[in-house]
């Protein structure tokens, strides 16, 4: 391998390279997230869609699998500078009467 970069300065507002670069460094999480074994749906690799900044996550048990997603979202953003916008974000569960809010945070619910 080489010697480590030391990153001083991040892309132009507007620059056509910002895009790609943050979806190549995104998809360092999504790989993560994929692997992990302990988030299922169905036995099925399909864990979550991703479109430039917006994700979207389908886990099988939401309750168990929902405070593991989010480990591992912080843990990346440590490492990338980014975090959860609490205020937008959205839930929604299927066949459930349990909520799964208390994961994610308190705040944005719907």
């Amino acid at each position: 391998l080489t010697d480590s970069i030391d990153i001083r300065k991040g892309t132009r507002r507007g620059c056509p390279l910002s895009p790609l670069l943050f979806v190549l460094t995104l998809e360092v999480l999504n790989t993560n997230i994929r692997e992990e074994k302990e988030m299922e749906i169905k036995k099925e690799e399909y864990k979550l869609q991703a479109f430039a900044d917006d994700l979207a996550f389908i886990l099988e048990d939401s309750l168990e699998s929902a405070p593991k997603l989010m480990e591992k979202i912080e843990e990346y953003g440590k490492v990338a500078g980014l975090k959860i916008n609490k205020g937008i974000y959205k839930e929604y569960a299927s066949k459930t009467e349990e909520r799964v809010g208390g994961s994610f945070g308190d705040q944005g619910h719907e």
